[in-house]
């Protein structure tokens, strides 16, 4: 319970404004990725096989997903990263299929509703994976504090997250393959994002 007051009271001074230097947490996100390119690049192999089929995305990308964030935290602490980690995520496989599939619903409601509502509804979920991996959240808290925690400078998160899928898509158009590079770098951009406003423990 210490942790959860802990992180609540920084979710509180987070929803009340931050600031976050783009260029910084992109320089960040990239030094984490260079520290293991090698690993990063043969874990988005796997992804992609994961991701290119929707119903496979969307039941195991949360694992998957968590898997990038751990390797980005093992990253940071200068450890050194195994091809376990590369699976690491499924330790809570029941709870970020569950959030996953929430996250989903919600987000697709929202497309269904002019399209803006979804957009805003997959901004304000991206630190959701975060929440339940490191802090061990069930799904609908892990929602409510991303949310919380967005709020607090949606505007650079959504610039944040533009820039990402921008990236991403050059990624795509360089014969696809790019996006080995593009995916895992994306991943520690949000891990690196995520450090800044709310803090990972050591």
């Amino acid at each position: 319970m210490e942790v959860y007051h802990d992180i609540e009271e920084q979710v509180n001074r987070a929803s009340s404004g931050f600031r976050l230097s783009i260029e910084n947490t992109l320089q960040v996100g990239f030094n984490l990725f260079r520290k293991a390119p090698a690993e990063f690049i043969i874990a988005s192999i796997l992804g992609l096989i994961v991701f290119s089929n929707p119903v496979s995305g969307l039941l195991l990308g949360g694992p998957f997903m968590a898997s990038y964030f751990h390797m980005a935290d093992l990253a940071r602490k200068n450890k050194q990263i195994g091809f376990s980690d590369f699976f690491t995520g499924f330790e809570k496989a029941l709870d970020l299929i569950k959030l996953s599939l929430l996250i989903f619903l919600v987000v697709f409601l929202g497309l269904l509703l002019l399209i803006l509502p979804g957009i805003y509804f997959a901004v304000s979920y991206v630190f959701a994976h975060l929440f339940m991996w490191f802090y061990d959240m069930e799904a609908p808290e892990a929602i409510r504090l991303s949310r919380k925690t967005v709020s607090g400078n949606f505007g650079q998160i959504l610039l944040l997250f533009l820039i990402l899928a921008g990236i991403n898509l050059l990624g795509v158009m360089a014969l696809g393959v790019g996006i080995l590079l593009t995916m895992p770098f994306s991943f520690c951009v949000v891990y690196a994002a995520f450090n800044d406003i709310i803090g990972i423990s050591n």
